[in-house]
């Protein structure tokens, strides 16, 4: 008798063992695999829940709508952001959302959703380098500064490397060349030609010369006479000195403007170029809402239109 209730108890105490196994929650997943993707990913509802909350720059961002519904290309269509507050911002691991996943597309009569385009702004450079070694730091808009947002690229990237950068004194020059119509157009304010260091010591032809030239414009050389004959040592169709040619060479051009006026107080201008890169448009031509998010994916300011 005592064996058997012996028995009986030990097939208790192996159904209560199977039950605890059944039903007791997992382990702690291993940290190789999706514990470690979860933790650095946030599910869309983390998103939307953090996009509805208001960022502590909305009072000092101004978003305009540029020509968005307009253009319809990439590489001209633009937006802009500015700072009308008294402290610097920086907008680098900023992005900017549009409002695709907002409206129904008729597909063969089904009205569909598609996820909206989101692009992030990266960082930018206070100048084109000449010598195409750009160096990149955070875009931080100074009070009253602003930044225009073209959705594409520039098409060309020669003979400099076009990346987000800020205007400048000699920034006129590369809107100058036809591989660099930017849309708008870069601001013309280049250092006036007979103000140069160095023009007073030229001949006299010469200074009359460069005191009618336009600022950040290059001069063409060996340019052909009325005859249609090369004419050597002329500047825009003008037989100058040699000294008077090699001056201008020197001074009159994107990469010698940057190399004697980089370091002018007032280098800088107020305005930053920035590209986001995209093959298409971003912002549709009606029904579009544009929203600027932070670092935090806080709503920083939207527009409609």
């Amino acid at each position: 008798m005592q064996r058997g209730n012996g028995n009986i108890e030990g097939i208790a105490i192996l159904a209560v063992l199977l039950v605890i196994l059944v039903i007791a929650p997992k382990g702690t997943p291993d940290s190789n695999t999706s514990s470690s993707f979860s933790s650095s990913k946030q599910t869309s509802s983390d998103i939307e829940s953090t996009e509805t909350l208001n960022s502590s720059y909305t009072r000092a961002i101004s978003l305009g709508a540029g020509n968005a519904s307009r253009s319809y290309q990439a590489y001209e269509e633009y937006i802009t952001i500015s700072n009308s507050g008294r402290e610097p911002i920086t907008i680098t691991n900023w992005y900017l959302k549009n409002a695709k996943d907002e409206r129904p597309y008729n597909l063969g009569g089904d009205l569909r959703y598609f996820p909206a385009d989101i692009a992030f702004i990266g960082k930018g450079t206070l100048f084109i380098s000449p010598e195409n070694n750009n160096v990149l730091q955070d875009i931080v808009l100074q009070a009253g500064e602003k930044a225009i947002v073209t959705t594409g690229v520039v098409g060309s990237q020669s003979p400099y490397k076009i990346v987000n950068f800020k205007e400048n004194i000699c920034s006129g020059y590369l809107g100058d060349m036809p591989e660099y119509k930017l849309t708008p157009a870069l601001t013309r304010r280049c250092p006036n030609p007979e103000d140069e260091p160095g023009v007073n010591y030229l001949d006299i032809e010469c200074r009359k010369f460069i005191d009618r030239m336009s600022s950040c414009r290059t001069p063409e050389f060996d340019t052909r006479d009325s005859d249609g004959e090369i004419c050597y040592g002329c500047v825009d169709g003008k037989l100058l000195s040699s000294a008077c040619t090699t001056f201008i060479k020197n001074h009159f051009n994107y990469n010698s403007c940057i190399a004697n006026h980089k370091n002018d107080p007032k280098f800088s201008g107020k305005t930053w170029r920035i590209f986001l890169g995209h093959g298409w448009e971003m912002w549709a031509t009606e029904y579009e809402t544009i929203k600027l998010f932070d670092q935090f994916g806080k709503l920083v300011k939207s527009r409609s239109y």
